[in-house]
């Protein structure tokens, strides 16, 4: 099964004093066979958030495990588009430039299950071709 990924996930299993670190490790460690799609998009967020709030040496960590052990997906120019039709569509929910990445690409891919925390902006977004997002924790 393809998974998409979203920033605090990935945090979440870097920082072992967050809140949910023990349970995002724990799906990942059950769920070892899932294809893990790591939005391009969410990398910058991810290394600014371990860079300032943990150390350059996670930061350096957490990048040579992206080139190691996940499948990468690059933002494409047709995204962009789509990123600002759901930027306009949901100005309410102050989603943002990488929240909307995240759905764009979900879209292109044709993938649903997300593996986000926050249900809020996921639960309240309708992915193109699909009724809703399968969050999966």
């Amino acid at each position: 099964m393809q998974v998409i990924l979203d920033t605090n996930i990935i945090y979440s299993l870097i920082d072992k004093d967050d809140s949910n670190h023990l349970r995002i490790k724990r799906f990942f460690q059950e769920n070892n066979d899932f294809l893990y799609i790591l939005p391009s998009t969410i990398i910058i967020e991810i290394c600014y958030l371990v860079r300032t709030r943990l150390s350059p040496h996670l930061e350096i960590k957490f990048l040579e495990e992206v080139n190691q052990n996940f499948n990468l997906e690059p933002i494409k120019d047709e995204d962009i588009s789509r990123i600002i039709e759901i930027l306009k569509k949901y100005d309410t929910l102050d989603i943002g430039y990488v929240d909307a990445s995240i759905v764009a690409i979900a879209e292109r891919l044709i993938l649903n299950k997300i593996l986000t925390l926050d249900r809020k902006h996921f639960g309240a977004l309708a992915p193109k071709g699909f009724d809703y997002f399968d969050i999966l924790i």
